[in-house]
């Protein structure tokens, strides 16, 4: 903490300075100033906790420099020492805010006093402070994420808007709203010059873009950004001001967000419908007007639902018409085929007059089914890179317009990586299948049950049984029996070991059923097999 001592007598400084032990009163800096002018400029720069002043002063008095404190340093407290025991001067003292009023000479355990309570003052306002800052920044987090929620029930449902009117009045001053015009801020696919910044921060990214849309459109009662609770929707404005400027507005929004970003967004609007009995019908009007959207249009950016584009003849593209192709050549693992087979989808899009909002939806989803089918048995199915998170499908540019030419090069490489880690896979899987058979090979004669072998190689049962078959045609169990009784077969050659011996040492703790595996798998029993190999002489 910090004490700044004002007064004109050097020799009242130097007192007050020396009757005090300030480590005591966990004060680290004890400054001094001569008149009111001098303290006001040090209260400026160092903003001392607590302030000691004289009341008769050159230049600026105790009187004005008290009054000026309480504009521009109301949190520190102030104790007057003053050679006058007069009325006034206390009444003034008190009214601008001063705890004590000590008159000249300094008693020193009135001064202790008059510390201790202004220090104790200041601690518990502090503290106090602190609580409601922390309460602030606890409203401020969540009442944007509380609004979302209320307002993406009220455009989505047909009576959302009856549930929470007089809040809705309350807070942002609706009651005399007759129209509205909503619209959406389309975030999905975000140009990648956004993504390269916020990938790994979508959530800032929507504070950024929601903050610069409400500075836009000013105070609350013009309308509102909000970020909908479906991701799908994103950012939507809730419009309720003058309709004849809205247009002026999303495109300064627009703008705004170029500065910031680097990058303009496209947006869908409502027609104007009554408030606020049609807000739902805005609603599904902005999303008609979203679906249509193509990002292979002119540079426009605002798109009306009044001017929705008519039904193109355009045969619909699927991306599954092509995925045989392209999975044939990534499996193949050839670079040319790969290339071959995505050029023939992205030609057949650029026949296309339009790419809109509704197609890049269904796409990613196509792209996202085939990418789990090819990577379902390897150690990437379950997770991928930031870079080849499906944000990453449509390479948009700043100007909002889709780029065929990154397109096809990006989804090349990318399916050239997924055939990259099939291959790894497949030589992976390849060693550990071999392992696995190695492993039965050393351990016959123990009780190997498929899930103890899956379990020594932490993979599944059904990976196993299924890898195990693909690679030797039969499956671990019938491999176990095999090895079995081929190792049976040697030491039924040698005459001292007895055929019940044998079964135990082979992992048939059971004679009977050991003979009936031998007898399925050769064609005779096990003394049947020794005496026709020439092992006559053991023992039963």
């Amino acid at each position: 903490m910090k004490v700044l001592i004002v007064d004109d007598e050097t020799d009242v400084r130097d007192s007050i300075r020396l009757l005090v032990q300030w480590e005591d009163f966990q004060i680290t800096d004890v400054m001094e100033a001569c008149d009111g002018a001098a303290a006001m400029e040090l209260i400026r720069s160092e903003q001392p906790e607590i302030i000691f002043t004289d009341m008769k002063m050159p230049n600026v008095d105790g009187l004005t420099l008290l009054q000026w404190i309480g504009e521009h340093a109301p949190e520190s407290k102030r104790i007057v020492i003053s050679g006058y025991a007069d009325y006034t001067y206390i009444r003034k003292t008190m009214r601008h805010g001063g705890l004590d009023y000590l008159l000249k000479p300094i008693n020193r355990n009135e001064l202790l006093e008059a510390l201790r309570n202004a220090v104790d003052t200041w601690l518990k306002d502090a503290e106090a402070r602190l609580l409601n800052i922390r309460r602030d920044v606890e409203i401020n987090k969540t009442l944007p994420m509380y609004w979302d929620k209320m307002l993406s029930g009220v455009v989505s449902q047909p009576d959302g808007y009856s549930i929470v009117a007089d809040e809705l009045q309350e807070s942002f001053e609706w009651s005399a709203v007759r129209e509205c015009q909503l619209v959406m801020l389309i975030s999905d696919p975000l140009p990648r010059i956004v993504l390269e910044k916020f990938g790994r921060n979508i959530d800032l990214l929507y504070f950024l873009m929601l903050n610069i849309c409400n500075e836009v459109i000013g105070p609350s009662r013009n309308g509102y950004a909000f970020k909908h609770a479906d991701p799908n929707n994103g950012i939507l404005l809730l419009l309720t001001g003058d309709f004849g400027g809205n247009s002026r507005k999303l495109t300064a929004i627009n703008e705004a967000l170029y500065r910031v970003l680097g990058a303009r967004f496209h947006f869908a609007c409502s027609g104007r419908v009554s408030f606020p009995q049609d807000i739902h019908t805005g609603f599904q009007q902005m999303l008609q007007t979203a679906l249509s959207v193509s990002f292979l249009g002119p540079n426009t950016w605002i798109h009306s639902y009044d001017d929705i584009p008519a039904a193109t003849s355009d045969k619909r593209i699927v991306l599954a018409d092509y995925s045989s192709s392209i999975s044939a050549a990534i499996h193949k693992g050839e670079q040319r085929q790969i290339k071959g087979a995505v050029t023939n989808w992205v030609q057949a899009i650029e026949q296309l007059h339009a790419v809109t909002w509704e197609q890049l939806k269904y796409w990613r989803y196509e792209f996202e089914l085939l990418r789990s089918h090819l990577l379902q048995d390897t150690d990437r199915a379950a997770g991928e890179s930031a870079r080849n998170s499906s944000q990453w499908l449509f390479p948009i540019g700043p100007d909002g317009r889709l780029s065929l030419e990154e397109w096809q090069r990006e989804w090349t490489n990318a399916f050239l990586e997924i055939a990259e880690v099939l291959k790894d896979s497949r030589i992976r899987e390849y060693n550990v299948i071999h392992s696995i058979k190695q492993y039965i090979d050393l351990n016959y004669m123990h009780d190997l049950s498929l899930q103890e072998i899956a379990g020594q190689f932490f993979l599944s049962r059904e990976y196993v049984s299924r890898r195990f078959k693909q690679v030797f045609h039969e499956n671990q169990s019938e491999y176990l029996e095999r090895v079995r009784i081929e190792n049976a077969k040697i030491l039924l050659m040698n005459k001292q070991y007895k055929i019940a011996s044998i079964a135990e040492r082979v992992g048939y703790p059971d004679g009977r059923y050991f003979s009936k595996i031998f007898n399925k798998l050769t064609g005779m029993t096990p003394r049947e097999w020794r005496k026709e190999a020439g092992g006559e002489g053991g023992g039963e």
